[in-house]
C-alpha cells in the first residue's frame, strides 16, 4: 500500500456479542481524512445510523491514531476518542497525549471501535493487531491509576492503558479515560459513553513497528525545527517547557481571559492569582513529564508533603487552575493539587466539575441552595475546603456533590431550578472552558460553530487575536479584535489548519512553537504522498464539514446552540479589563458561515459546498435535490 505511517487496520468490537473483526484500510480514508476524528468522523458517519441514542448499543466509540502518532514528528503522541455524545447530544471528540496513542499505534492497529454493551465489564487487550476480551470484574471499582498499575503487573510496563476511573464506571458524564495516571480524555462525556458500554479499558501492548517513507528526513526535520525554534529566543517555547499552561493563570486573570467567580467576577475580585500561577505551581513539582517522545516535556508531577491537601500526581495545568481557582475564588494552590489528583484518580473532567461546582456557589450566595441543602457545606466564595470537599463528593457519587451536581451542569440546574438556568455556563450542555469571549470574541464563534460545541481545543481566530497562531500560517492578521466584521477567512483558516493537526496525531500547543509548514513536511516523510501547507488547510476542511453534517444527520444546527449572555457581555462588566464589552456574535457567526459556504438560515453544509471539499457522499444523505 503506497501510505506509510500507518498500520491499514481498524478493529471492530460487539461487546455485545464479544465478536470481533479486523479491517484492512485502503489507502484513500487516510489521504482524505488522515485519522483521529477525522478518521473517525468518516468510520462514524458511514457505519453508524443516524439518531441512536447516546446510551445505546448502536453508538459507537472510537480510540484512534494519527499518521504522525508514533513517529518522530514533534509532539506525535495525540490520540482521539470519538463518538456521539450523551453529553451534547452531537459529534463528540476528545483529544489525549501521553504514551497510550503511540502503544495502540504500535499494538498493530490505527484505531478500534466499540459497539453494543457488555453484561459484565470487560477490558481490551489490543497486541499484534488482534484483539481480545477479558473480564474486568476484578478493576471495576479501582481508580484509574490502580487500573494502570493492575494492567501493566499482568502485560508488562511497556504496555499502556486507556481506563475509566469510578466517576465513569458510573456512566457520569464529567467522566474523562485516562492514560499516563493524569492524561485526560476529557470532554464530549465520552467516559460516560465508554462506562455505559461498562468497557473498564483498552490496554495495548506495542510489539510492532510502525514504518515510515523516509525515517532519515523526518530525524533532520525534526532536528531542525527543535535547533531553530525550541530554543531561548522563543518565548512560547520557554513558557511551555518552563511552566507547561500553568505558566498563563495569572495572565490570564489580569486580562480578564479566565474564568472568574462563575464568570461574572474581574481581577479585582481574584486579587492573588499569582498564588495559582508558575511559580507558585512549580514549587511543588518534583520532577518534569512530557508525552512520549516530545521535547517542550509541558507536564510534570507535583507532591505536597503533607497537611489537609496531601498528594502526589501529575502537574494541574491551566484549565484547572482556573475551574477550581478563580471560578470559585479559591487561591489555594495545595487545595488545587489535591482536586487535580482525586479528579485523575476518579477519572474525572477538571474543567467540568469546577465550573460545576462554581455555579454552585452562586446558587448558595443568591440564597437559591442553603446549608440545609448542601448537607451542611458553606459554600460561599473562596471557601477552599467545601470546593474540596464538594469536588470528593461528585468523584465518590455521595452526598449534595454526587446526587446534585454530578452529571454536570446542565442536569444540576434542571434538578436545582429556581432560574438558575440563567447563570449555568453551558454551551449544548458542554461546560465552558477557561478562556472568555469578552477577551477574544472569535471565541464566541467558535464555540458555537464547531461540530463539538464549547471547545477551547480547537484553533480559530481567537488564537490570532491572542497572538500565537502557528508561525507562517496567515498572511493577513487580525489587527483589531473588537472589530468583528472582516475576520471570518482568517478564523476558517485556523480551524481547518487546526482540525488537520488534530487528524494527525500531534499536539496543538506544540504546533504553536513549530512553523506551520512543519506539518505537511512530516506529513510527507512519514507517509510518501505529497502534502503541503494548503494540502492540510484543505483536508481540515473536509474534516470541518464532514463533522458539522454528523450533527445535521442528527437533526441539529449549530445556529440553534445557545451562548451563555454572561459570556457575551450581556450585560457587560461595569469594571474590569473587558468592561463595557458586548459582543457582536451574530456578525462573526454570520461571516463565518458565509466564508465556510454553509446555509446562512440554518449554519449547515450546503451541497454546492460538501461537492467542493470532496464529500460526494455526504451530499447525497443530508442534502435534498434541486
Amino acid at each position: 500500500m503506497a501510505v506509510q505511517a500507518v498500520m491499514h487496520k481498524l478493529a471492530f468490537v460487539d461487546l455485545s456479542t464479544g465478536t470481533v473483526q479486523v479491517e484492512e484500510v485502503p489507502d484513500e480514508p487516510y489521504l482524505n481524512y488522515l485519522g483521529g476524528y477525522g478518521l473517525g468522523a468518516y468510520i462514524l458517519f458511514t457505519r453508524q445510523k443516524a439518531n441512536v441514542d447516546p446510551w445505546g448499543p448502536d453508538n459507537m466509540l472510537g480510540l484512534l491514531t494519527g499518521p504522525l502518532t508514533g513517529t518522530d514528528a514533534i509532539t506525535g503522541s495525540r490520540f482521539a476518542v470519538v463518538g456521539k455524545s450523551p453529553k451534547t447530544m452531537t459529534w463528540g471528540d476528545s483529544n489525549c497525549g501521553g504514551d497510550f496513542g503511540p502503544a495502540l499505534k504500535r499494538a498493530g492497529l490505527d484505531g478500534i471501535f466499540f459497539e453494543g454493551i457488555t453484561q459484565k465489564p470487560m477490558y481490551a487487550e489490543i497486541a499484534d493487531g488482534k484483539v481480545a476480551l477479558h473480564d474486568a470484574g476484578d478493576l471495576w471499582g479501582l481508580d484509574s491509576n490502580e487500573t494502570e498499575d493492575a494492567l501493566q503487573e499482568r502485560y508488562g510496563t511497556d504496555a499502556k492503558v486507556a481506563c475509566l476511573g469510578p466517576v465513569g464506571e458510573r456512566a457520569s458524564l464529567l467522566a474523562c479515560i485516562m492514560n499516563a495516571k493524569g492524561r485526560a480524555a476529557g470532554r464530549s462525556g465520552l467516559g460516560a459513553l465508554m462506562g455505559s458500554k461498562r468497557l473498564k479499558a483498552v490496554v495495548a501492548v506495542p510489539t510492532m513497528d510502525i514504518e515510515v517513507a523516509d525515517a532519515a528526513r523526518m530525524k533532520e526535520i525534526r532536528r531542525r525545527i527543535i535547533a531553530e525554534h525550541f530554543n531561548e529566543d522563543h518565548a512560547g517555547y520557554v513558557n511551555y517547557t518552563t511552566y507547561g499552561t500553568a505558566g498563563i493563570t495569572a495572565a490570564c486573570v489580569q486580562r480578564g481571559d479566565a474564568g472568574i467567580k462563575n464568570w461574572a467576577g474581574t481581577q479585582r475580585d481574584f486579587p492573588n492569582a499569582a498564588k495559582i500561577s508558575d511559580d507558585a505551581v512549580i514549587a511543588y513539582r518534583v520532577r518534569r513529564y512530557g508525552c512520549w517522545n516530545c521535547p517542550i516535556r509541558c507536564g510534570g508531577h507535583t507532591k505536597v508533603e503533607s497537611g489537609p491537601y496531601a498528594s502526589e500526581n501529575h502537574k494541574p495545568e491551566y484549565e484547572t487552575l482556573a475551574a477550581f481557582g478563580s471560578m470559585c475564588l479559591n487561591d489555594d494552590i495545595e487545595s488545587i493539587i489535591k482536586m487535580n489528583e482525586i479528579c485523575n484518580r476518579a477519572g474525572m473532567d477538571t474543567i467540568s466539575t469546577g465550573c460545576t461546582i462554581a455555579y454552585a456557589m452562586e446558587c448558595y450566595e443568591k440564597g437559591l441552595i442553603t446549608k440545609e441543602d448542601t448537607g451542611g457545606l458553606d459554600l460561599a466564595w473562596g471557601n477552599t475546603s467545601a470546593v474540596v470537599k464538594l469536588t470528593e463528593q461528585i468523584a465518590k457519587g455521595e452526598g449534595f456533590g454526587g446526587e446534585v451536581l454530578g452529571m454536570g451542569v446542565k442536569a444540576a440546574a434542571e434538578k436545582i431550578g429556581k432560574g438558575t438556568e440563567e447563570f449555568a455556563m453551558h454551551v449544548q450542555g458542554e461546560e465552558v472552558p477557561m478562556h472568555d469571549p469578552r477577551c477574544f470574541p472569535s471565541l464566541g464563534a467558535s464555540y458555537l460553530m464547531d461540530a463539538t460545541p464549547g471547545r477551547h481545543t480547537q484553533y480559530g481566530g481567537w488564537m490570532d487575536e491572542a497572538e500565537f497562531p502557528p508561525p507562517g500560517l496567515l498572511d493577513q492578521r487580525i489587527t483589531d479584535k473588537y472589530t468583528y466584521t472582516g475576520k471570518a477567512e482568517i478564523s476558517k483558516r485556523m480551524a481547518c489548519f487546526g482540525h488537520s493537526i488534530n487528524a494527525a496525531g500531534v499536539c496543538l500547543f506544540g504546533m504553536t512553537v513549530c512553523p506551520a509548514s512543519s506539518l505537511a513536511e512530516f506529513m510527507t516523510a512519514a507517509t510518501g504522498t505529497e502534502f503541503t501547507t494548503e494540502d492540510m488547510v484543505a483536508i481540515g476542511e473536509r474534516i470541518a464539514n464532514l463533522r458539522v453534517a454528523f450533527n445535521v444527520r442528527e437533526g441539529l444546527d449549530n445556529l440553534s446552540f445557545k451562548m451563555p449572555g454572561r459570556l457575551l457581555g450581556s450585560p457587560p462588566l461595569k469594571v474590569g479589563p473587558t468592561k463595557t464589552v458586548t459582543v457582536d456574535n451574530q456578525t462573526q457567526v454570520r461571516e463565518y458561515i458565509a466564508a465556510m459556504g454553509w446555509d446562512q438560515d440554518t449554519g449547515r453544509p450546503t451541497k454546492e459546498t460538501l461537492l467542493r471539499v470532496g464529500l460526494d457522499f455526504v451530499a447525497e444523505e443530508i442534502c435534498s435535490e434541486g
